[in-house]
Formats: C-alpha cells, sequence, structure tokens
C-alpha cells in the first residue's frame, strides 16, 4: 500500500472495511514510514510520525502493548506523543470508522489525558464493530479479531460502568447464532465469567447449561474449551465439578489416540489426564494412567542440539576471555603452591552472580509454543527454566571449563593430589574440628569429617590420574566417589547449620520430628548472612531442582552410568572448599 500524501492514509482509514486485526498484507507501519520520509513539510512530518506510533500500539484486554519491549526498553511509548496529545484527540473526533475511532478513543482512555468520553465514545465504536460483522465461523483470524474488540469493550464498559450489561446481553444472544465459533464462543464465556464485576448466579446457570449441551454434540478443540467452562462455572455454582475432570481426563486420553500420538506428544497428554483424574478423585483411572504415563517415558527421546555462535565480534571476545582465562592458569599452576590453587578455588571470582541463578530471558517465540522442562528421569520439573538463563550459560562456557582447567593442569603438574588436598581440609577449613564427644554410656559420638569424607576423595585422585593418563573418562569409576561426597556434603550443611544455631529439624502436626529438606537449609537467613550470595547459588545449582538436582539424583538413583563425569566431581570439590571457608572457635577458647 503506497500513500502520496496524508490525505490518501486518511482516506484509507475512513474506507478500511476490514475489521481484521492481524492483516499485516494491508497497511503496515513501513507504508506509512515511506510516507513520512518523503514529506518535506515538518508538521505533516510530525503527524505521520504519531500515525505510525498509533499504528505500533496494540490494545489488548484495556492494555497498551509495545510492538517491541526488551527489559524496561520499547517502542512505542506515550511520550513520542509529545503534543499534550492534541493529534490524537482531532483525529478521535474526526474519524468515522469504528475499527480506528475505537482505538484512537481507547488509547487516548490509557495516556494521560485520559477523559470518560474518551472511554464511552471508544465503548459505542468497539459495540458498533461487533454488530456490524460479519464472517464465516470458519476464519480463525477475524473470530480472533471478535475476541480481541470484546474483550477490549467488555473491560473498559466495566471499568467506566458504561453499557456493561448491553455487552452481555448481545453476548448471550449471540450464543443461539452462528455468528462465531464454538471455540471463540468458549473463550468469551470463560473470559466473562473471570472478569465480571459481581456474582451472577442467572448468568453462570445459562452459560452451564449451553456448554453442558455442547459436550457430546461437537467433535472439535472446543470441547476443551466447553469442558474448562463447566470446571469453573460449576465451582461458582457450588455444583460437584468431578464427572467435568473426567471427561477432561478422558479428551486428553482420546488426543493420543486420535492424533497417534507419540513420545514427547504422548507424554504430554498422560500427564494433563493424570492431573483431571487426580481432581475427579478416580483412583482407578490415576492408576491406569499413571502405568501409562510410566511407560511413555520409554519412548521419550531429548536430543540436546547444539547452536554455533555466529557473531564474530562475540566469538572473537570469547577468545581474548579465554586467552586470559589461560594465561592466568598456567600462572597458577606453574609458580603458586598447592594451597594457593586451593585458595584459589575457595576464594576466586569463578561463579555466576547469583542475581542470574532465577533471571530467565524468555524468547517471544517461546509464547507461541508449548513448553515442558524435563529433568534427568523424564519427569517434568516445574522448578527449572523454560527460558534462557545466563546463570546456566555462565556456568556452562566459562565456570565448569575453568575449573577443569585448573584441576587437570594442576593433577599434571603433580600440585593437585589426595594428600595435598586432604592436608588442605585439614590446615584451612573447619572440617578438621572433631565434632565427636562421649555419651552417657561412654561411647563416642557424631562425626569425624575428614575421616568420612576421605574414601570419595581417594577413590576420585586415583581414577582421574588413570583417565588423563589414558587419555579416556570412565564414568563408572567416578560412581562411588559422587554418590559419596554428594550424601556426605549434605551432612557437612545440616552440621553447619546447627553450629550457626539454624534450623535444622521441624515438628509435624503428629509431634513427629522431621528434617529440614536440602533446599529449606540453604534459606535459612542464619545460613544465608554467612555464606556469600554467589557460593550459596552454586550449592543450589549443584543440589536442587533449579539446577543439576545431584542430592536428589543421587538419593533416588536416578543417574545412569552414562551420567557419571569427572566435571561433576570436580564442581563438587569446589563446593567442599566454599563451604569448609570459615572457622567456629570453641566456646572455652572465647571465654
Amino acid at each position: 500500500m503506497e500513500f502520496k500524501n496524508l490525505d490518501n492514509l486518511y482516506k484509507y482509514i475512513e474506507d478500511d472495511v476490514d475489521m481484521s486485526l492481524f492483516d499485516s498484507k494491508r497497511c503496515r507501519a513501513i507504508d506509512i514510514l515511506h510516507l513520512r520520509d518523503q514529506i518535506k513539510d515538518e508538521e505533516t512530518k510530525k503527524k505521520c510520525s504519531y500515525e505510525l506510533f498509533f499504528y505500533d500500539f496494540t490494545i489488548k484486554e484495556d492494555m497498551l502493548v509495545p510492538h517491541h519491549q526488551i527489559g524496561d526498553n520499547c517502542y512505542p511509548t506515550l511520550q513520542l506523543f509529545d503534543d499534550n496529545f492534541e493529534y490524537l484527540k482531532i483525529r478521535s473526533s474526526s474519524v468515522q470508522n469504528p475499527k480506528y475511532k475505537s482505538k484512537y478513543n481507547h488509547l487516548l482512555w490509557l495516556s494521560p489525558a485520559k477523559h470518560i468520553n474518551f472511554a464511552r465514545q471508544a465503548v459505542e465504536s468497539y459495540f458498533s464493530i461487533l454488530e456490524s460483522s460479519q464472517f464465516s465461523d470458519s476464519d480463525n483470524l477475524l473470530n480472533k479479531s471478535f475476541i480481541r474488540y470484546f474483550q477490549n469493550a467488555f473491560l473498559l464498559s466495566k471499568s467506566v460502568n458504561y453499557k456493561n450489561d448491553m455487552i452481555i446481553t448481545f453476548f448471550v444472544e449471540l450464543l443461539s447464532t452462528k455468528k462465531i465459533n464454538d471455540y471463540s464462543k468458549c473463550i468469551l464465556m470463560k473470559f466473562i465469567v473471570e472478569n465480571i464485576k459481581k456474582s451472577d448466579k442467572v448468568l453462570y446457570q445459562k452459560f452451564f447449561d449451553y456448554s453442558n449441551s455442547k459436550i457430546n454434540v461437537i467433535e472439535s478443540k472446543a470441547v476443551e474449551g466447553y469442558l474448562e467452562v463447566l470446571i469453573i462455572l460449576s465451582r461458582k455454582l457450588g455444583l460437584d465439578s468431578s464427572e467435568f475432570h473426567e471427561l477432561y481426563g478422558d479428551y486428553h486420553l482420546r488426543q493420543i489416540k486420535d492424533h497417534n500420538k507419540e513420545g514427547l506428544g504422548a507424554h504430554f497428554f498422560y500427564l494433563k489426564a493424570l492431573n483431571e483424574y487426580r481432581k475427579a478423585n478416580n483412583k482407578k483411572k490415576v492408576e491406569d494412567t499413571t502405568v501409562l504415563f510410566e511407560q511413555s517415558k520409554k519412548e521419550l527421546d531429548l536430543k540436546k542440539i547444539n547452536v554455533q555462535l555466529q557473531d564474530k565480534d562475540a566469538v572473537d571476545m570469547l577468545g581474548k576471555i579465554w586467552e586470559n582465562i589461560n594465561n592466568n592458569i598456567n600462572n597458577l599452576i606453574e609458580q603458586g603452591e598447592s594451597q594457593d590453587i586451593y585458595k584459589y578455588l575457595m576464594f576466586q571470582d569463578l561463579l555466576p552472580n547469583a542475581e542470574d541463578l532465577n533471571d530467565d530471558v524468555k524468547s517471544p517465540f517461546l509464547d507461541l509454543v508449548s513448553t515442558i522442562t524435563y529433568d534427568i528421569n523424564k519427569n517434568i520439573n516445574t522448578k527449572r527454566s523454560i527460558g534462557i538463563n545466563s546463570y546456566l550459560i555462565h556456568m556452562r562456557t566459562l565456570s565448569i571449563p575453568q575449573i577443569i582447567l585448573i584441576f587437570t593442569k594442576g593433577i599434571m603438574h603433580g600440585k593437585i593430589t589426595f594428600e595435598s588436598f586432604i592436608n588442605f581440609l585439614k590446615n584451612h577449613t573447619w572440617y578438621k574440628e572433631d565434632f565427636t564427644y562421649i555419651d552417657l554410656n561412654g561411647e563416642r559420638q557424631g562425626f569425624d569429617w575428614i575421616e568420612l569424607i576421605s574414601p570419595s576423595l581417594q577413590h576420585f585422585f586415583l581414577q582421574i590420574e588413570v583417565d588423563l593418563k589414558i587419555g579416556k573418562d570412565s564414568h563408572q569409576g567416578y560412581i562411588l566417589p559422587i554418590d559419596s561426597l554428594v550424601i556426605k556434603f549434605e551432612g557437612l550443611l545440616r552440621e553447619f547449620s546447627r553450629l550457626v544455631g539454624a534450623q535444622t529439624i521441624e515438628v509435624k502436626d503428629e509431634e513427629t520430628e522431621a528434617r529440614i529438606s536440602f533446599d529449606k537449609l540453604l534459606e535459612n537467613e542464619k545460613v544465608k548472612n554467612l555464606i556469600p550470595p554467589n557460593d550459596l547459588a552454586f550449592f543450589k545449582y549443584l543440589f536442587t531442582s533449579i539446577g543439576l538436582n545431584l542430592r536428589n539424583n543421587v538419593a533416588h538413583c536416578f543417574f545412569k552410568t552414562e551420567n557419571y563425569a569427572p566435571s561433576t566431581m570436580l564442581l563438587l570439590l569446589v563446593a567442599l572448599l566454599r563451604l569448609g571457608n570459615f572457622k567456629f572457635i570453641p566456646k572455652e577458647d572465647i571465654e
């Protein structure tokens, strides 16, 4: 679409009878931009800019949505209308096309220039669009546009208490027509119920009866929508919803059969069906579906996809970083003593920032698809990021390679050995303290932590020295040291918690004692006040479901032989050093 002048654009706006909000083949921002660039007059050019900003805003559920947004930065912003919104005010009154009149007025209502007349004009225009719209119920884009117009009109009319009842009545009458498809009806029924001002049992019952009449006569995705509406309305009307939860579960299982779902697809629907059967309290179907769910895991093929970094500047920068890191490590290994290397691992800034652990950057692409995160045992992991996590990237590209480089070079130079590591723990950590005592029966109780962790360390150093000599990793050889040290680390954390006066047990309702979980130990304020934030985040990454989840995977035997890698043990050694970086003074020494 080529506009020769501003009047040409205005004429297009008035003549645009297409109600679609999603047709990019028609007037586009680039066409307005071309018009602005060819205009010489600054005042007219400014008006084109305002039209461009107006075009690039989307109004969704009574909120302004910019065209682009990265963090706090977005385009467009209301600040770009630097004429106190005078241009938009003129356009809102002069334009006649309801598609644009609704947007001009709604944008003004959502701006600092807001006035109730703008809201009312927008509601009137939205309702005019809804009433006059005519399209095939199979046209998905126009159904989607109708939904957006209705949602904007409904929320705006509710917020200013203007013609809200009329809009609801319009929709109720719509149910008996084919103006929109069943899927759109489901979406809007659910939307109205969730956003209505006050409980309306009469309206709820109408929606309930209508939805209940549809679930056995239609064969489409709309069945899912009607079941969701019935479940919500059952709760609103005080009815038992178990029947609809069970039907919803049956629907999910039918999806597997009807669409020949396998692997990830089947796994997804089994999980959803299982969730519905639990809500329906149907124990038999829960048991049967659980068996099918577990069997479906065998068909899951979760492959890794490697993505090569294409940006030359980024590659060059990363190369320079690694060149500097390599030089520092070479100097450390060649010129330092064993204890210098261990102190470097204990104190040096090798780890990502703690704030990055839960800081996910979610790609807009993920909004278009269903995303599921699995743990190592192919169970759904609800705590793991589905976005791009900078902490994990930092660990895999910088922290872990550095740690591997330090240990491999240190071992090959004879600076890192079992003996030197144990000696460092004895001389520079609190693990050396005697935590044993004689009880009333004259028997020794408590722990000698150096003694307890020594077998794991000894076995590891024997194995890695062999692997470095033959140039091959023996995964089987790391099973014992990793299993042992993971469990011992939890014991050390509990010992540390006791020493700092943090809670390590809790009393249940039945007055029975239970140990506080690993995650809760790390969240205790007394522990958090002493352990540096980056170290604490590192422990969470290693031992909880946020990251590698070593504690759970070892305790429940989820690790297969190939999961036992020397790099995992190296991370455990760094964690051991960092947790040991404290000194506890006996009370008698203080006194």
